[in-house]
């Protein structure tokens, strides 16, 4: 929301757009970027409709201050820090864990692409973290790779652990501990096998990076039947260990179709588009969804 002929409308727009975001209407938005003054911002937000969880970024008219207002814990200070460095403006944040560069339990979630069973418990690992103590993972999932920042470890034991990460949750029901269920990073990518092996990797960690994503939990990928054996084998060993295997498939198409074949691809596979299709580096196109 802004004066769409102003200089720093044009930039954000194009900002938002070329990072892959889908720009919609502010009803439907998980994201409001309103560009003018605070007071602007949140009378401008309370207008709309209460929908939870939203994040609100404040943007200055002359693109000098960007102002993550609500949900800053939530995302906001890390879409707000994107949008500050490509803006060449200054990022103002004011919670305790920003200002303390310390992640919250919501930023772990959604990095590593979890979800978490039991939010009755999110308040009691913040409080960890709050107090500047380790929050303690546990990881009861095969071949699954985190993002560690500050504030978090790995441990062996259950019962030294605040957190457990597995896909068979239930059993841990009842332990006290927060439960996080990994969900599944699917990724479409178009290229021809002309393009470098190093350009796609850096198309895949770039678009992952634009999503805020750890850029190696990609769980299932989805590439066109034309790959070189050679380049598939490139692109499965940086995202998975030897003993993991990345989960591949292939599919038909040229380059026009895939920018509608994207969309198709991820609801076929139950999953939800987070960054619609886009032209990365050498003409390699990518999209991405979680399920």
């Amino acid at each position: 929301m802004g004066k769409k002929g102003s200089a720093t409308f044009k930039s954000v727009f194009e900002i938002m757009d070329d990072l892959g975001y889908l720009i919609t209407y502010p009803t439907k938005a998980n994201v409001i970027i309103v560009i003018g003054s605070t007071e602007t911002a949140i009378k401008y937000f309370n207008k709309l409709n209460r929908r939870k969880n939203r994040v609100l970024i404040s943007i200055s008219e002359d693109g000098s201050y960007v102002i993550p207002l609500i949900g800053e814990t939530r995302g906001g200070s890390l879409l707000g820090s994107m949008i500050s460095d490509l803006l060449g403006a200054e990022l103002v944040l004011t919670s305790f864990f920003s200002q303390n560069v310390i992640s919250t339990l919501d930023e772990f979630l959604w990095v590593n692409g979890l979800k978490i069973i039991n939010p009755e418990t999110k308040s009691a690992v913040n409080r960890t973290l709050r107090e500047e103590k380790k929050v303690r993972i546990l990881v009861d999932c095969k071949c699954m790779e985190l993002k560690i920042n500050d504030g978090f470890e790995i441990v062996k034991e259950l019962d030294k652990a605040d957190i457990i990460v597995t896909k068979d949750y239930e059993k841990y029901i009842g332990t006290g501990k927060a439960i996080l269920k990994p969900r599944e990073i699917l990724f479409p990518i178009w290229f021809t096998n002309s393009i470098p092996l190093e350009t796609i990797i850096y198309s895949i960690f770039t678009t992952m990076k634009s999503a805020f994503l750890f850029e190696k939990r990609v769980d299932k990928l989805f590439v066109p039947q034309h790959t070189n054996m050679k380049f598939l084998d490139g692109i499965t060993h940086v995202l998975r260990t030897d003993v993991c295997k990345l989960d591949v498939e292939m599919y038909t198409t040229d380059e026009n179709d895939y920018m509608e074949l994207c969309s198709h691809i991820l609801s076929r596979n139950g999953g939800k588009l987070l960054l619609k299709p886009k032209k990365r580096a050498m003409g390699v196109i990518t999209c991405l969804g979680i399920k």
